[in-house]
C-alpha cells in the first residue's frame, strides 16, 4: 500500500510555510510514496517530488492532483500544518474495504477528531463532525471530489455518508497540528457556506446525484 500527499500553495504560503513543509515530510517515520504540490509559480522541490504549475483554483488544484496520484492513498493537507514525525505510521495497516479514513489531528493543544454518530446523522444536522484530516482511497476518488463551494470538505463527507463508502475512524496516532494563525485560510462563518451546506443536505436527503464539482450537483436520473 501506498501513500500520497497533497498540497497546494496558497499566497506567499511557500515563502512563509515551504521549508516547514518539506523539513516535517522529511521527518516522517513513514516517507510517503508520493508528494504533489500545486502552485502558481515553479517550485524548487526535492527532487522526487511532483510540482504541478496552474492558476490558484483550490477546487481544480486538488481535484488535479487527486486524479493525477498513483499511490492507494491520499492525503489532502495545507502547506502551514505541523506534522507529527509517526504522523504516517500504520496508516496502510487497514482491512481491504476500507474506502476512507478519519484522521486525528491536534488544534490549539486539544485532539481535533471526527465524530462517528455526527457521521451517521450528517444529512440531518447543522454543524460538520468530520473534524482532523482524511485519507481517501485512490480506487473512489472519482465519487468523492471537491465541489465548488466555501466547505468543501464538508460537502465532501455528506457525499461520502450518502454513498455508503466505509469508513475507518482512526483514534491514533495523531497526524499533524493543524495551525490557526492570522494569515491562515481557516474556516470562517459564512452565510453562502451554510446555505450551500443546507442546499447539499436536502438534495442528498431526497436524491442521488452524479459525482462532479459542479454545485449544485445534477440529479442522477
Amino acid at each position: 500500500m501506498s501513500i500520497a500527499i497533497i498540497s497546494t500553495v496558497w499566497g506567499d504560503y511557500w515563502e512563509k510555510f515551504g521549508s516547514q513543509f518539506v523539513e516535517s515530510m522529511l521527518n516522517l517515520n513513514t516517507e510517503p510514496d508520493e508528494i504533489l504540490i500545486s502552485s502558481p509559480e515553479p517550485l524548487d522541490l526535492p527532487k522526487s517530488w511532483v510540482n504541478i504549475v496552474q492558476p490558484l483554483h483550490k477546487w481544480n488544484c486538488w481535484n488535479d492532483l487527486m486524479l493525477m496520484a498513483k499511490s492507494d492513498w491520499l492525503i489532502v493537507v495545507g502547506m502551514d500544518d505541523i506534522w507529527f514525525p509517526d504522523g504516517l505510521d500504520g496508516l496502510t495497516d487497514v482491512e481491504d474495504d476500507v474506502d476512507i479514513q478519519a484522521v486525528p489531528c491536534l488544534e490549539n493543544g486539544m485532539i481535533w477528531d471526527a465524530d462517528p454518530i455526527g457521521f451517521e446523522n450528517i444529512l440531518h444536522t447543522n454543524h460538520n463532525p468530520m473534524r482532523g484530516a482524511s485519507a481517501i482511497r485512490r480506487s473512489v476518488v472519482e465519487k468523492v471530489l471537491y465541489r465548488e463551494t466555501i466547505w468543501c470538505d464538508w460537502i465532501q463527507w455528506m457525499e461520502i455518508r450518502k454513498l455508503g463508502l466505509k469508513v475507518k475512524f482512526r483514534t491514533s496516532p495523531l497526524l499533524l497540528d493543524h495551525i490557526r494563525h492570522p494569515d491562515a485560510y481557516s474556516i470562517r462563518g459564512d452565510a453562502n457556506g451554510e446555505l450551500q451546506c443546507e442546499q447539499m443536505r436536502a438534495i442528498l436527503r431526497q436524491h442521488n446525484v452524479v459525482p462532479g464539482i459542479e454545485f449544485p450537483p445534477q440529479i442522477l436520473k
